[in-house]
This record gives structure tokens, C-alpha cells and sequence, in this order.
């Protein structure tokens, strides 16, 4: 990469009770397509954040560039066969959509209640380019992705009407929050709406807004 030098952090650790997948329909996220997932035994999610350095004796001037964080869900050796089953459904219906960006939801047990996260344009990656991404002993990556910035300033909603929607500021790669409400249920779509054709990784990175 121009010899430039990465470095990343330490990777954080986090269990999930759910994880709510939405996709985008053109420049809207399109929830009545949204997947959720609630796992009995925690799913982990793992995320690094990135930054590039500037490579020693460069004759240019850059400064140091925040890049996409790497954000992914590993779980243990011990889950159990039908836990692993929906570990690994979550991550095909990740790899299903990874010509383009989706949302991603997490949902993790509190002490008051459920801590939340979202990363609003989560792009999927090919794991065997990143092998031994963050993984403790006895885990395996399962699915993994780039935490994107958000193109622009939006709202998006929360699972329950009160107090009001979450802001996302231009930039943004993950919002965080101390939710007091419980993650929605496991669900899918009521109804089938084939993938958008041809969205590629080099299509126009959608905008978001609030839906009704």
C-alpha cells in the first residue's frame, strides 16, 4: 500500500445476544428485508480499529488516515451444533450481500438493560484474505467486514419508538449506547424481494434516512 505503514489496535470483544442485519434498497435502508438473529449462547464480535501511517523519508506530506475498521463475529470450539448452525447462518446472509453495504444492529446483556451498537455500511470481506483476524484461542472467524464511514449526517431508528431515533453523523463508523431496551425478536422477511442486480463493490455508496 505505497509502503505505507498500518497499525491497528488492540482487538475489543463483545457478546451478542442478536444481531439484526439490513439491507440498503437504493438509498434507504430497506427494514422490512431486515434479518434478526438472537442467540442463546453469545456470538462474539471482534472489531479493530485501523490507521495508516505515512512511510518514513516520503518525500509528500500526509498525515495520518483513519481506515475502515475490521469488524467480525467469531465464535468458540465448545458452541454447541445448533448454535454454530445460526452462527453460520448469520454469516451466509453477511456473504449473500457482500457486493454491497448493509447495517448491522448488536445487541449485548447490561447490567441495566442491553448495550447497543450499530455500524451503519458494513462491507463484507473474504476471511481468508485476513487470516487469523483477531481470533482467541479455541474461536473462529465465522464472518468479517470493514466498519465504513457514513457518506453523510442521518437518523435511524430504534427498535422501540421512545426516545426518539439514534443520530449518525457524516463520518461515523459505529454508534454506541446504553439501550434499556431488549433486542426484537428473531425474525425474517414476510416476503421475498430478490437482491438488487449488479451493486458491486464500486457502486455509489447509498445514503440512509428514516423511515416511517
Amino acid at each position: 500500500m505505497d509502503h505505507d505503514d498500518i497499525s491497528e489496535t488492540p482487538p475489543s470483544y463483545t457478546p451478542c445476544t442478536a444481531v439484526r442485519i439490513t439491507p440498503y434498497n437504493g438509498h434507504t435502508p430497506d427494514h422490512d428485508q431486515a434479518v434478526t438473529y438472537r442467540f442463546n449462547a453469545p456470538i462474539t464480535f471482534v472489531h479493530v480499529s485501523r490507521t495508516r501511517h505515512p512511510s518514513l523519508g516520503t518525500t509528500v506530506s500526509r498525515g495520518e488516515q483513519q481506515l475502515p475498521g475490521l469488524a467480525g463475529f467469531t465464535v468458540p470450539d465448545t458452541y454447541k451444533t445448533t448454535d454454530t448452525a445460526l452462527a453460520l447462518a448469520l454469516a451466509q446472509q453477511l456473504w449473500q450481500r457482500r457486493g454491497t453495504f448493509v447495517a448491522v444492529d448488536l445487541w449485548s446483556s447490561g447490567a441495566h438493560g442491553s448495550l447497543y451498537a450499530l455500524l451503519p455500511f458494513w462491507k463484507c470481506l473474504d476471511i481468508d484474505e485476513h487470516p487469523g483476524f483477531a481470533e482467541r484461542l479455541r474461536h473462529r472467524t465465522v464472518a468479517l467486514g470493514e466498519s465504513c464511514p457514513a457518506p453523510q449526517s442521518g437518523l435511524w431508528p430504534r427498535s422501540a419508538e421512545a426516545p426518539g431515533p439514534y443520530s449518525v453523523e457524516q463520518g461515523v463508523r459505529m454508534v454506541l449506547s446504553t439501550d434499556v431496551d431488549p433486542p426484537p425478536p428473531a425474525s425474517f422477511p414476510t416476503t421475498h424481494r430478490p437482491l438488487a442486480a449488479a451493486d458491486g463493490p464500486e457502486a455509489v455508496i447509498p445514503v440512509y434516512s428514516r423511515t416511517a
